[in-house]
């Protein structure tokens, strides 16, 4: 059976990082519902088919007759949509659900949606899967490996022209490049932004450059505490605010560290096996991403930390570093080989 696949981004643009490389991969259409993401999905991915569709046009009579499997990454799109399509088109349709990131949110969950086929990095996803409960919710899994790193290795240089004109001619070449990730604020592991972005800004600004990439939700949900942050911290030299631009891995390969809390990006990170630093709490939870750098002190000077530390951090957590990479997101996949094992699943 020939399926007609789709990806469907409803959501902010960091999806398209994800659902836009499955979309090539998978050599399927890639729908997107809000105006600026599908700029965005033009700017930034280019070698995928993007249409704009209003979410009100993608409704249940269209998917079912175009379509006989969605990738999206809406937990709920299974459970909403799936009994609607059998009922009304007497249809199976199946849904593969795409994670955007590895993060360390969801420990404490308890519910689960439903997922027909969920796609997983590699054994650290199914584990923490199978370890939540989560799994006796989910039908099917597949393994994809790392396919955003090998998307970009595949597009370098389309992506290091992008990186040009729009961040790193912004820097000094003469200083080490930091990038700073925080999470967003959920009921689970708070973000370190709205308590550290200026400290971190103030310390670093003499001896780094300073990449801050803001995580959409934390204007989405904290518009007001948001926006106080950064009016304050707008006029600082040495600092680049980054927004709308969902393409992490140029974006890492342009950084000498990495400074986060419980962002996926330090996750993908581990890529490059550079230092990691984490601004976290003292009774904040602790993951295994977190004995792969240095968490910083409450009441010490950023930028001396992380001169003091980076030897150790860059050599001594090396080994750490390569164990979890290879924890999460297992052996790298040939396209064709992702691809036909995906649609194996499909045809269960």
């Amino acid at each position: 059976m020939d399926f007609k696949l789709a990806a469907i981004v409803t959501g902010p643009d960091t999806y398209l990082d994800h659902l836009g490389v499955l979309a090539y991969i998978m050599d399927m259409p890639l729908f997107v519902t809000e105006k600026e993401t599908y700029r965005s999905a033009l700017t930034f991915y280019p070698q995928v088919q993007a249409i704009h569709k209003e979410a009100q046009d993608l409704d249940v009579d269209f998917l079912a007759h175009h379509f006989d499997a969605l990738f999206e990454s809406g937990k709920f799109f299974t459970m909403e949509l799936a009994p609607f399509i059998e009922l009304l088109h007497n249809k199976k349709m199946r849904f593969v659900y795409c994670p955007h990131g590895h993060s360390d949110k969801g420990h404490s969950a308890k519910q689960f949606a439903p997922q027909d086929i969920s796609l997983v990095y590699g054994s650290h996803m199914s584990d923490l899967l199978t370890s939540t409960g989560a799994m006796k919710s989910i039908r099917s899994t597949a393994a994809t490996g790392n396919y955003r790193l090998a998307f970009y290795e595949k597009y370098r240089s389309f992506y290091k022209s992008l990186m040009e004109g729009n961040i790193l001619d912004k820097l000094d070449p003469n200083k080490k490049t930091a990038l700073y990730a925080p999470s967003w604020q959920d009921g689970e592991n708070p973000t370190s932004f709205f308590g550290e972005a200026r400290r971190l800004i103030q310390d670093l600004k003499q001896e780094f450059n300073l990449i801050l990439k803001l995580h959409p939700f934390l204007k989405q949900f904290h518009p007001a505490e948001t926006f106080t942050v950064l009016e304050r911290c707008k006029e600082e030299q040495g600092v680049v605010f980054l927004e709308n631009f969902p393409c992490i891995y140029p974006l890492l390969d342009a950084c000498d560290l990495y400074i986060g809390d419980y962002s996926s990006i330090g996750y993908d990170f581990l890529s490059f096996d550079r230092p990691l630093y984490f601004l976290i709490g003292e009774n904040s939870p602790r993951f295994e991403i977190h004995g792969c750098g240095e968490i910083i002190p409450d009441k010490e000077n950023i930028s001396s930390f992380i001169q003091n530390t980076w030897k150790e951090n860059t050599l001594g957590k090396k080994e750490a570093r390569k164990a979890l990479y290879e924890y999460v997101f297992a052996k790298e996949k040939a396209f064709d080989v992702l691809k036909s094992e995906i649609l194996s699943i499909m045809r269960l």
